[in-house]
């Protein structure tokens, strides 16, 4: 549940943010949403890869960077250490996801009106005034959207974990419900991991009837 709740208000508190400056006119517009949208194609594999060196405690980068300006206070077992494996796979599973959420507010954004920000301007709106009145009221759906699938990836994920920390370390640092499953089935507990994972169906199927009602009842009000 903490790993679903951080997740989803930091992708979509940094996707939002990244959306509405790239909605501006921007030099090289296409090739920055580009770049920020690639982690969200990459395999899962690849990232746990790259980012497993990266977060190295010996020879990683990261910690090399630190201690090489002089920061060896902030170098830190990113991936072992019971204190900031939880922290640094969240870190990774949200670089990962903002681009798509990203996207998705990018479409929100680029379907409102542009005469409600003729009017603003007409009227001498800041461009902070804009966001709270007229793009963000009008891109709501949208926020409800990105956060029902950010919920949903939260609550089955298991790629990025298991290649990450597999768990660990410990026995709960970063333990998720479908990396428990995963160990019940290897372990040959086959009744406790169906158990688990129908219960998991049984909440998935809620949430998606939640967001079928919340999609639906736009398409009514428009």
């Amino acid at each position: 549940m903490w790993f679903t709740i951080i997740t989803t208000i930091l992708k979509n508190a940094i996707g939002l943010l990244l959306a509405v400056l790239l909605t501006k006119s921007i030099k090289f517009l296409n090739f920055h949403r580009g770049v920020m949208f690639m982690p969200s194609v990459l395999s899962t594999l690849i990232i746990g890869m790259i980012f497993t060196s990266i977060l190295d405690p010996k020879i990683g980068i990261l910690n090399v960077f630190l201690r090489g300006i002089g920061l060896d206070t902030l170098a830190k077992q990113w991936l072992t250490s019971p204190q900031f494996a939880f922290g640094s796979v969240a870190a990774v599973d949200v670089w990962r996801g903002i681009g798509y959420i990203m996207t998705i507010f990018i479409a929100g954004i680029l379907s409102i009106s542009s005469e409600y920000y003729e009017a603003a301007n007409i009227d001498g709106a800041t461009g902070l005034q804009k966001f709270r009145y007229i793009t963000f009221p009008l891109i709501l759906p949208t926020l409800a959207t990105t956060t029902v699938l950010n919920v949903i990836y939260g609550l089955k994920v298991f790629d990025m974990i298991y290649v990450l920390t597999n768990g660990g370390p410990g026995k709960s640092t970063t333990e998720v419900l479908y990396t428990i499953v995963f160990k019940k089935f290897g372990m040959g507990q086959y009744a406790i991991g169906t158990a688990l994972s129908s219960v998991m169906f049984v909440i998935m199927v809620f949430i998606g009837v939640f967001m079928i009602k919340i999609m639906t009842k736009n398409e009514v009000m428009e």
